[in-house]
């Protein structure tokens, strides 16, 4: 037909014949030719015909373009039409069924994978064997990378003060001893002392003074002049029994880095002014010098100054008897990058220089200080040279120092550190001092195998030999992979090594895994682990022997050893654990025993176990290192193992901190409502209401909380 149209006059034809010519899938279509005459007419085809890439028909003798075959899918077919001819179309009668179709089709394949969407896979065997075997771990938080790095410290304008000298733990008990007592024996003289001042500064209710020393107006002298030089004598004889209070805060104000012993200083100095002035301020009859007062301050001051030292001489005398403690730090960012406590075995290496280095009480006096110093002096000066009576000004600053040197200031910290110290003393352990006490925050803890179970926790109470092995053999090769594994196992199978006469062997290639470990000994492959890591390896059981708290040994892929454990647990455990979790801190289970999961601690122990983390295996050989590459900051050392001892260290530590900062909380808040109370009354000469009674039940007000913190630090 192509070559027919080459030809001038040929025959023309219509676009069945050339749709049958041309690619026609069903070839039912027949070319017939058509009248010369006749115009082609407009055809639908009954299907989408598909056309083969072949070269089109060229041009027709006469210049017009032939017709262009359809496009597949069904599109319509538009040749060009010539001069005379109209445009064929074609148009598919199936298309809208054919999107019908497909419309269906996916509307049905949208509702069988919403009926199937949650029809879990056929499971793998290997999988279901891997999660009946291998116990579930926790995995840690990692920190973000989009995270933007920590701001740079600001630089300091001071230059750091040198640390301490870090003397020995034996040798700085034995400095803190000497004075001691005498210190202790001052103390209850200056208290003594200012009680008795307080009783002077009393009215009786049935007996005045004035009836009792009625017969002085003979001698010229009045009654309230008798009481303002008595208590004025009183206090400076608690001044006397106080000389190393007085003696730092002079020193502190000479070299300008004024503390909570800065303030005292002007206050006593002060109260003794006007205790020897009083009696010549016209109106002061009723307002007797605060002696009382300040004598109180300086006696609780003298107290906090005891308490410190004794409960460092208790931590310092439970640290030296052992050279070898357990060193308890805090590691930032150790595991999900949260601070974790740690404990390995150390030395007492910068325990003495922590020990001797300020707390938090004159840590937040460094700040605390000149600001109260500077308020005490303005508050002087406005509510007597300001108000006109510059004779009003030694009263106006006895009282806004002495209000301002709260009688908290040094029992803040003191007083719960030395019942803390002597409650761990007790157990074997020993507080770094405050900064130890402000390392202590909500985290993780590491616990390891001699925690739970320390050493005679663990026995042996079994062993059973398969397949006719040697008994020695067994129990080296069991012993060896035991020591290579250095979990809390390694002292009773070092015993029953001992018992049978066995030796260590050398191992190589070792392997860790969920619930045991594999290694090569004299060139046999060796499995030691759990019953469930027998069955992971493929090693058969025999029928009953699916015991959980068993250690069992396999070599060259055949069960050769069993040996039963016996596990006992203090009953000390889960009351410490409790106590871990409601301070805040997370137990990590840092175990390389293979027996201890969570499952077992769980079962048989009853241990809180859903509120604990555990690692996996690589994590958890990482966490438990015996030489960890980088230390921490220490917070305590321990002289005994065991989980009890380690977790009293820490929650102690957590609650003295919490404890300071309430304490400073209520001091300052005292020392600012009485500086803030005494500035007004002074400034109206309100002699009546600034009683010494008055300024004693106000001050005392302000120990209550203390007290009550203080009681509170070791009730756990």
């Amino acid at each position: 037909m192509s070559d027919e149209t080459k030809k001038p006059g040929g025959p023309e034809y219509t676009v069945d014949e050339i749709l049958a010519e041309y690619g026609s899938k069903n070839g039912s279509a027949k070319r017939e030719p058509s009248p010369k005459n006749k115009p082609p007419q407009t055809v639908k085809a009954k299907k989408v015909v598909e056309f083969p890439t072949e070269k089109l028909p060229q041009l027709s003798p006469d210049g017009q373009d032939a017709p262009k075959p359809p496009s597949a899918g069904g599109k319509r077919l538009a040749p060009k039409p010539g001069k005379d001819k109209p445009m064929p179309e074609i148009v598919p009668e199936n298309v809208g069924r054919a999107i019908g179709a497909q419309l269906h089709t996916l509307l049905r394949r949208a509702d069988h994978f919403a009926d199937h969407m949650y029809d879990q896979a056929e499971p793998d065997p290997e999988t279901l064997k891997a999660e009946k075997y291998i116990p579930g771990v926790d995995q840690e938080e990692l920190p973000d990378a989009d995270q933007p790095p920590p701001r740079r410290a600001r630089l300091r304008l001071v230059k750091p003060r040198e640390l301490p000298p870090d003397t020995p733990p034996a040798k700085l008990a034995a400095q803190y001893a000497k004075g001691l007592k005498s210190q202790g024996v001052r103390v209850k003289f200056a208290t003594f002392f200012a009680v008795l001042a307080a009783l002077c500064s009393l009215e009786l209710p049935y007996l005045s003074w004035n009836t009792l020393l009625g017969g002085l107006g003979e001698l010229g002298v009045t009654v309230f002049q008798l009481r303002c030089w008595v208590l004025t004598g009183l206090l400076a004889l608690v001044g006397l029994l106080c000389y190393d209070i007085i003696a730092a805060g002079g020193k502190q104000l000479f070299t300008l880095r004024p503390r909570a012993e800065s303030l005292l200083l002007p206050a006593f100095a002060f109260t003794l002014a006007d205790g020897l002035t009083a009696a010549g301020m016209a109106g002061r009859e009723d307002c007797l010098p605060y002696c009382a007062v300040a004598a109180l301050s300086l006696s609780f001051a003298l107290r906090g100054e005891h308490h410190r030292r004794r409960g460092d001489r208790m931590s310092a005398k439970t640290a030296s008897q052992t050279r070898t403690p357990y060193v308890v730090s805090m590691n930032e960012g150790l595991w999900s990058s949260k601070p974790t406590y740690t404990k390995i075995s150390g030395s007492s290496l910068g325990f003495g220089s922590q020990l001797q280095m300020e707390d938090g009480g004159h840590t937040a006096y460094r700040a605390a200080a000149p600001l109260l110093m500077l308020g005490a002096a303005l508050c002087s000066v406005m509510a007597s040279a300001g108000q006109g009576e510059p004779g009003r000004f030694v009263w106006a600053a006895s009282a806004c120092f002495t209000a301002a040197s709260s009688w908290t200031a040094l029992l803040a910290f003191a007083l719960p550190y030395r019942k803390l110290a002597e409650r761990l003393s007790k157990i074997g352990a020993a507080l770094a001092g405050w900064p130890g006490a402000a390392r202590c925050q909500p985290g993780g803890v590491i616990v390891s195998d001699l925690d739970l179970f320390p050493t005679g926790s663990v026995q042996v109470s079994q062993v059973k030999v398969f397949g006719g092995a040697a008994t020695e053999k067994v129990v080296g090769y069991t012993a060896t992979m035991v020591r290579v594994m250095d979990c809390g196992l390694t002292r009773p199978f070092h015993d029953l090594l001992r018992t049978h006469g066995a030796l260590y062997r050398e191992v190589s290639g070792v392997e860790w895994h969920e619930g045991g470990a594999s290694g090569i000994i004299r060139g046999q492959e060796v499995l030691v682990g759990t019953a469930a890591y027998m069955h992971l390896m493929e090693v058969p059981l025999p029928p009953g022997h699916n015991i959980k708290n068993a250690v069992f040994c396999a070599i060259n892929g055949q069960l050769s050893g069993l040996f039963l454990l016996s596990y006992a647990m203090s009953g000390a455990v889960n009351p410490s654990l409790s106590a871990l979790m409601r301070a805040g801190a997370a137990p990590v289970l840092a175990t390389r025993d293979p027996n201890l999961i969570p499952a077992l601690l769980e079962q048989k122990f009853k241990l809180p176990v859903d509120k604990m983390e555990f690692p996996p295996v690589a994590r958890r050989l990482e966490l438990s290192k015996p030489d960890p590459e980088e230390v921490g900051g220490l917070v305590a050392l321990l002289t005994r193992e065991g989980l009890s001892v380690y977790c009293d260290a820490v929650v102690g530590g957590r609650r003295l901190r919490l404890a300071t900062r309430w304490g400073l909380i209520f001091t300052f808040a005292g020392s600012v409502i009485g500086l803030c109370l005494t500035f007004y009354l002074t400034s109206v000469a309100a002699f009546a209401s600034l009683t010494a009674v008055n300024f004693l039940i106000f001050m005392a007000a302000w120990l209550v909380p203390q007290f009550l913190i203080a009681n509170w630090v070791n009730q756990y």
